[in-house]
């Protein structure tokens, strides 16, 4: 049945770069959803984004917010650009679910999740690994089964100027490949991988990092002003004595990928590829239970629990909320931290 307009919820999106066409082919056919504005510091973002599902255009977030009746946004902006979207959102009431990483000004970070919790709106955060059915077929035996050792790496290649190059043709080669602007590597992009740590595992209390520079330099067509590390690895005590280390890497451009082992007494848990597909090993049991990863409908299933959560006022669908993000968020600041101080950091959260 086709949903009337009284049952629609309108949305309004900040932020209309690459990151919102993974959410907008679910949202612009859902019967429930009315993509109602969009906003977008380059203008023309944003119309083309107009012209295409409709809604009205904007340049600044808290004009959308405060001239156009909205339910809902989605804040798809880059790293050093969060805190006022988000308290605009709060000054007018307004739920929101927001791409990570949630910021990256620890100090900042931890006042605006205060301000987000007092206001009491219905809030998500974008880490949609979390809504596989591998990683919570996994969740599941870990709280029987609890981990001792994780490990896990995100490996791809450098931020180059040619041809089809992602960061040549994306505005995420804008503000990607500068620490200042994206936080790094491990903030930006293996923040998924930290994320799914907490998330099977639980908290972190401290962590230790290494890095490496200069490979990259070498490049003769690196983006300009690239300052990322090269790599980093990053150890990691948890709350409940396990132990476990992430590894990043932007320059390796063969043979990379994503990985995620986590151990426990009882089972091994294989995650494989972005889609983090799973081979599940059980102690005293031949060969092993496969889960593959949720591809094409990740989004749409995370698009689809804060919408329902909106609708209904229920949030239990909601697998991370904006407190909880910036909890992931701060963790992988703390290894930056470590970095800088070259001594092991406790994780304020």
């Amino acid at each position: 049945m086709t949903a009337t307009p009284k049952e629609k919820v309108r949305v309004g999106l900040i932020g209309c770069g690459g990151i919102s066409n993974a959410h907008l082919p679910h949202l612009s056919t859902s019967d429930d959803v009315e993509l109602a504005a969009f906003c977008d510091v380059v203008v023309e973002r944003a119309e083309k984004h107009a012209a295409k599902y409709g809604g009205q255009v904007f340049d600044d977030a808290s004009k959308m917010l405060n001239s156009t009746e909205l339910d809902a946004a989605y804040i798809l902006i880059p790293t050093y650009a969060h805190g006022a979207p988000e308290r605009a959102c709060v000054k007018a009431g307004v739920p929101f679910l927001v791409e990570k990483p949630l910021g990256i000004n620890p100090e900042d970070l931890r006042a605006l999740s205060t301000e987000v919790q007092e206001s009491g709106l219905i809030t998500a955060a974008g880490f949609m690994n979390r809504y596989r059915k591998s990683v919570n077929r996994s969740k599941e035996l870990l709280a029987a089964d609890p981990a001792i050792l994780l490990d896990g790496a995100w490996i791809g290649g450098p931020p180059l100027v040619k041809e089809g190059d992602y960061f040549s043709t994306q505005p995420i080669g804008l503000w990607w490949p500068f620490k200042e602007k994206s936080g790094g590597q491990f903030v930006e992009q293996v923040i998924h991988t930290v994320d799914l740590a907490r998330y099977l595992v639980g908290d972190v209390t401290e962590v230790f990092a290494y890095a490496a520079n200069g490979f990259n330099q070498k490049l003769p067509n690196l983006i300009k002003g690239y300052n990322l590390d090269d790599a980093m690895v990053v150890s990691m005590r948890f709350a409940n004595g396990a132990v476990g280390n992430i590894m990043s890497c932007c320059a390796a451009p063969q043979g990379g990928g994503v990985f995620l082992n986590v151990w426990g007494s009882h089972h091994t848990h294989k995650f494989s590829d972005w889609a983090h597909h799973v081979q599940i090993h059980r102690s005293g049991e031949k060969g092993h239970e496969d889960i593959a990863g949720d591809i094409d409908d990740i989004f749409p299933t995370e698009d689809r629990a804060f919408i329902n959560a909106v609708k209904s006022g229920d949030r239990s669908s909601i697998k991370c909320n904006h407190a909880d993000g910036v909890k992931s968020t701060l963790l992988a600041l703390a290894a930056n931290e470590s970095l800088e101080t070259g001594k092991p950091v406790t994780v304020k959260y």
